[in-house]
């Protein structure tokens, strides 16, 4: 297991963010290979977008982001996990783990009962991942497949 550790976003780190996250769809073939940075309406305003009862928090190595994880409001007993995100290189490490586990005991705490996501069908890696962890697929649509658990 590691010991990086998993801190709320604060602004400073938002450009790292970004390359995490685009350097791992682009990983996994989701967007195309690209210098530009990612375009994400969702990220643009991640103070915003994860006020109230969603929080957004990144696992450090030093200063340097290596993953992301967020929870966002659906309704008063349903979470959306977004923006699970590890880089790469630290695939393997439990660092995933640490960020679902973290999440989740925020969800909870938060008084939230299911928990839902969406993944692209690309990601096979993240399909057994929640999967191992009780997440039962519950749709399939173009590109995607959406997941629920009951927390």
């Amino acid at each position: 297991m590691n010991d990086n550790p998993i801190v709320e976003y604060a602004p400073h780190y938002h450009s790292q963010i970004i390359d995490v996250i685009g350097r791992s769809l682009r990983d996994q073939k989701v967007v195309p290979d690209s210098d530009e940075p990612l375009e994400d309406d969702d990220l643009r305003h991640i103070a915003e977008n994860y006020a109230g009862r969603g929080r957004f928090w990144v696992c450090l190595a030093g200063e340097t982001v290596i993953g992301t994880v967020a929870i966002r409001e659906v309704d008063a007993s349903t979470a959306c996990l977004k923006c699970m995100f590890v880089v790469t290189a630290r695939h393997g490490q439990g660092i995933g783990q640490q960020l679902l586990d973290h999440a989740l005991q925020f969800a909870r705490a938060q008084g939230y009962r299911v928990i839902v996501l969406d993944t692209h069908q690309h990601m096979q890696r993240a399909h057994r991942f929640y999967e191992r962890n009780g997440f039962m697929r519950v749709a399939d649509g173009n590109e995607t497949y959406g997941y629920r658990m009951d927390l």
